[in-house]
């Protein structure tokens, strides 16, 4: 896996918008972690200390609203954790970020699989496809 940058989305349900993130996999985790401070330096260096993958989402502005072109973050790895573990895991942060956006700030999915967890699946399977498709080959 080389160092790269590409974007991936979900797609458009209902009257939900289709939301983007950047994904970019970085050399090293030292470079990813710079990156990741630069975005958010009031966390200061320290929070990134052990960073070896991120997701970065939008938080909403002041009146409760997201970029109009639908994007949604980025998600940061690199070409040494860039491990089926660790897509996944950073994937479901982005999903979980999307569903905020697109159908309920508050994720309680509930005692059983509902409508709620569902949606939740449904973004994240759409995150997932969008991301094996553009991926590059290891």
């Amino acid at each position: 896996m080389q160092p790269a940058r590409f974007a991936i989305a979900t797609g458009e349900r209902g009257s939900t918008p289709r939301r983007w993130f950047w994904v970019r996999v970085h050399r090293t985790a030292a470079e990813l972690q710079e990156a990741a401070y630069r975005l958010h330096p009031g966390t200061g260096r320290a929070f990134w200390r052990d960073c070896e993958g991120c997701c970065q989402a939008m938080v909403p502005d002041e009146a409760g609203g997201y970029p109009a072109n639908g994007y949604a973050g980025i998600i940061r790895l690199t070409v040494a954790t860039y491990t089926a573990e660790v897509v996944a895991h950073e994937l479901l942060h982005a999903a979980v970020a999307v569903y905020r956006m697109n159908v309920c700030p508050d994720v309680r999915l509930g005692m059983s699989v509902g409508r709620r967890e569902e949606d939740l699946a449904y973004i994240y399977g759409e995150l997932f496809h969008d991301l094996d498709r553009r991926m590059p080959v290891r």
